[in-house]
């Protein structure tokens, strides 16, 4: 069996124990909205890495490692999966460096997949997948690397099934509610399934849980969502660079030191990207003096492909842009329900990527609908605090050098953003001026409760309107229209100007007229904006300006 035939064999079983417990996973999220996809995200990043490798003929160890960081990277959805596919990148650079998953390797691959998980994130919270993956590198280094590899993975498996134990006491809100982390327990169920391959034993022993089968992890059987706080890809642009050169290059040689490589750029400035394998290596970085990057380059190698960019100075000729001949800037913006993608069209928006709650879209997807915008920049607006990782990670490796995430954490944030678009301005400005608009906006959603509950000093009901208020869990009813009532009654305090109804109403006995009467009671000089969204899972969704 050669190493890709292996690695196969790896991934169809770690695909097999998250796809075993898809549902589950996605069910087991303390919070009540109907968007609970930790489980879907996570399989649809595994499968993409089996799909990469099914269809590569390599067959060495570090071009099979390649090979499953690019599907895991194009792949990633969520912030699950981002941070999953962050994980998986930087394991296999280890092992694709040194040829080999030995004992000795994987300790050391470990390692290097929990730093590249951290580094990851802008600011790491405690109790998620996080504290799974530092768990298993911590345990790895206690294994001798004389040990065969079925000891350290059986010894490993032990300590993340502990550290999922642990996360109830790291973060308060899986305290009180009694339940364990949904991002670290998808990863134990991904491990155990490879642990249990290369251990010899059959897949269906390796299944974690199901609704009537407790894990052998103490926490009861239910999970919340990864709750990383403002989650950033370090590889990618959630906002303008403060750096001024966008710098990128290809980088070949017999022997390329990719972890040192990496370390080394990403001391540089924002948004660094080291991916490829010991031969060769793409590099990209923010930075205010390229010739620091092609200076360290070409002491490791040849270097061709080099792209700078001014990224402060980049400005099209005004008598084109007058002419009409090509806007500068162009917007991708990831959009539910068919009414709020025509309302982005109407905006500006040039390309409607479909997705959002419970769907959210690929890095790959995201980076296939940028590769045909019709302009030199592009602006990206997640318009899902789901789907922000995954569109920095896209922006990161997209081959299209100027690509902007304004980070849009909602549908209402993103149109206060298309406001302020400018087709006849260059990338940076617009990102500057669309991060800006999105700072002054509120964003309320309506839904009905998929679990019993307690959040924030709340108890929810399943079954009961809920209303959210920037994400924060704010009212509770029996109906639509009162929780609507409720959350009007939050923002009025804040004397609001101008606020946008998205609906999806069908279905729910309850008409925007009805909306329209209780919004002019509770905020008689506010102008109230209604559009039929289509939005799925929410029918009222609400931006306050």
């Amino acid at each position: 069996m050669n190493a890709r035939e292996r690695a196969v064999e790896l991934v169809q079983a770690a695909l097999a124990g998250v796809e075993a417990e898809r549902a589950y996973i996605n069910d087991l999220n303390v919070y009540p909205v109907p968007d609970g996809d930790t489980g879907t995200n996570l399989a649809l990043t595994v499968r993409a890495v089996l799909e990469e490798l099914e269809a590569t003929q390599a067959d060495t160890v570090s071009q099979v490692a390649a090979s499953i960081v690019r599907g895991s990277l194009m792949g990633a959805r969520g912030n699950s999966g981002v941070i999953l596919s962050q994980i998986v990148r930087g394991i296999c650079e280890v092992c694709g460096a040194d040829g080999s998953f030995a004992t000795g390797q994987a300790k050391r691959a470990l390692r290097e997949g929990a730093q590249a998980a951290y580094r990851a994130v802008r600011q790491p919270v405690e109790g998620t997948m996080l504290s799974v993956i530092r768990a298993m590198a911590e345990a790895a280094q206690d294994v001798s690397d004389a040990a065969p590899l079925a000891d350290l993975m059986a010894h490993v498996q032990a300590a993340a099934e502990k550290a999922v134990e642990r996360t109830p006491e790291q973060l308060a809100v899986l305290k009180q509610n009694g339940v364990v982390d949904a991002g670290g327990y998808g990863l134990l169920v991904i491990f155990r399934s490879l642990a249990a391959t290369v251990s010899g034993q059959a897949t269906a022993a390796v299944r974690v849980s199901s609704a009537a089968e407790p894990s052998s992890v103490a926490a009861p059987p239910r999970a919340v969502h990864t709750g990383l706080s403002a989650p950033r890809v370090e590889s990618s642009p959630a906002e303008v660079s403060r750096y001024r050169y966008c710098t990128s290059l290809l980088l070949k040689g017999a022997d390329v030191p990719l972890a040192e490589v990496e370390n080394f750029v990403a001391g540089l400035g924002d948004s660094a990207l080291v991916v490829g394998d010991d031969r060769m290596v793409k590099v990209h970085v923010h930075v205010d003096d390229p010739g620091v990057v092609l200076s360290y380059a070409v002491r490791h190698g040849t270097i061709s492909e080099v792209e700078i960019n001014d990224m402060y100075e980049q400005t099209r000729q005004r008598d084109e842009r007058l002419a009409g001949q090509a806007a500068s800037t162009v917007v991708a913006a990831v959009v539910a329900g068919a009414g709020n993608a025509q309302l982005f069209r109407d905006l500006g928006a040039a390309l409607v990527i479909e997705g959002g709650q419970s769907m959210n879209p690929s890095a790959a997807q995201i980076v296939e609908a940028v590769s045909s915008a019709p302009a030199a920049d592009v602006i990206v607006l997640p318009n899902n605090d789901n789907v922000v990782l995954t569109a920095e990670q896209a922006a990161a490796i997209s081959e299209r050098q100027h690509i902007f995430v304004v980070p849009s954490r909602s549908l209402g944030a993103g149109l206060a953003a298309m406001v302020a678009f400018d087709p006849a301005l260059d990338g940076a400005a617009n990102a500057l001026a669309m991060t800006e608009a999105m700072r002054h906006v509120r964003s309320g959603e309506i839904t009905f409760a998929v679990r019993d509950s307690e959040v924030d000093g709340i108890r929810v009901a399943q079954g009961q309107a809920i209303g959210l208020l920037d994400n924060r869990l704010v009212s509770t009813g029996d109906d639509l229209v009162s929780v609507f009532r409720h959350l009007l009654g939050e923002v009025a305090h804040d004397e609001p100007e101008v606020i946008t109804v998205l609906t999806a109403l069908n279905g729910y006995g309850v008409t925007p007229g009805d909306l329209e009467e209780v919004a002019h009671e509770v905020l008689p000089t506010c102008e109230f904006q209604f559009h039929e969204g289509g939005q799925p899972l929410y029918p009222i969704l609400l931006a306050v300006e």
